[in-house]
């Protein structure tokens, strides 16, 4: 087996670690096989060759927490920043951009950036082709050497407005109806439909071994999605060991739909549900209460933090020193959203 060496002037080898110098990383095939004081690997391998990089810091591979694999931004493509329900029906004006040529675009950049694993919240452009959409994703960053954790999602309620369409029609003008009902129209993909899709990519695209791509399972937003489906996603993740991943509580308006339809606060519902649990990663959670951060970590459910989005979708910033404090597990996501279109991992970071 062909050994080769790579050595950095500092390296922080994990989070907890003090900065170390002159540390190097073994790598057979595509695997590192040993780590520790360059002396010694030198020693323990002196046959391999070594790329020798003084003047580089060396840390772990980065994870982006929370994704949607754009490609190009939306500002660019004619879509200004705006509160979130205002903004996501103006993403439907976009131009359809190969969803292939977007993964591998955004795989590497965020390579460029230090990430090398992306959690892949999928915006379907055609609800009944996903499976091609998926295939044509995951494909892309695998081509750009990235690995993956796919969520195609699914809405089954509130596609426009978080209340009674009866009633949200009647507020408007006739005149508005017409567009008001296309955004109104249900997703073409039923609850049934959709689990047998995930179970079809589970089955062709899902790497428990080497981990390169992992097919996860997505209810959209607890106000996008009925406590049937809701259940359902969750049931379907722990009986084929995945996980489940949705936006929650992005915006004030979510916290307010919960109040007022279950008198209680999203979390606290989703217990009830039986759906906080480890197998779940609530993505922005700008406004959960203050109970809300250890009921998370009491049932190990994960939060995602995306600060760049937050800010620009004029959701706000998120309460992360009581979730810290609570003991919840926190990763920060880029969301395709970054302050300036630039998926730069480590800025996002120092935002944070």
């Amino acid at each position: 087996m062909f050994h080769h060496l790579l050595t950095s002037g500092l390296a922080l080898p994990d989070a907890e670690s003090r900065a170390v110098q002159d540390f190097s990383l073994c790598i057979a095939s595509n695997r590192i096989i040993a780590a520790g004081p360059r002396a010694e690997l030198r020693a323990a391998y002196p046959a391999a060759p070594e790329r020798y990089e003084p003047n580089l810091i060396m840390l772990p591979a980065l994870v982006d927490s929370h994704d949607h694999g754009r490609g190009l931004g939306t500002t660019p493509l004619g879509v200004p920043d705006d509160l979130l329900e205002i903004w996501l029906p103006g993403l439907w004006s976009q131009p359809i951009i190969s969803p292939y040529l977007a993964a591998l675009y955004d795989g590497l950049r965020l390579l460029r950036s230090g990430v090398c694993t992306v959690a892949h919240s999928h915006n379907p452009r055609d609800w009944r082709r996903m499976d091609e959409e998926a295939a044509a994703t995951i494909q892309g960053y695998r081509d750009a050497g990235i690995r993956v954790a796919f969520h195609p999602p699914l809405i089954d309620q509130n596609p426009l407005v978080y209340d009674d369409r009866a009633g949200f029609l009647a507020s408007l003008s006739p005149a508005l109806h017409p567009a008001a009902e296309r955004f109104l129209a249900p997703v073409p993909l039923g609850r049934d439909e959709y689990l047998g899709l995930c179970n079809d990519l589970l089955r062709r695209f899902h790497d428990s071994q080497d981990h390169t791509v992992h097919i996860q399972i997505s209810p959209a937003g607890g106000q996008w999605c009925s406590d049937e489906l809701i259940t359902a996603a969750v049931e379907f993740a722990r009986t084929n060991q995945t996980r489940v991943q949705m936006h929650m509580l992005e915006t004030r308006y979510q916290r307010a739909y919960a109040r007022r339809r279950w008198g209680t606060t999203f979390p606290q519902h989703l217990d009830a549900l039986g759906a906080l649990g480890p197998w779940l990663t609530l993505a922005h959670m700008v406004w959960a209460e203050p109970d809300d951060a250890a009921l998370l970590a009491e049932r190990g459910v994960g939060v995602a933090h995306n600060p760049s989005s937050n800010l620009r979708l004029r959701s706000g910033v998120a309460p992360l020193p009581e979730l810290l404090a609570a003991g919840v597990a926190l990763g920060v996501g880029l969301d395709g959203h970054t302050l300036d279109e630039d998926q730069d991992m480590l800025r996002e970071l120092r935002l944070a």
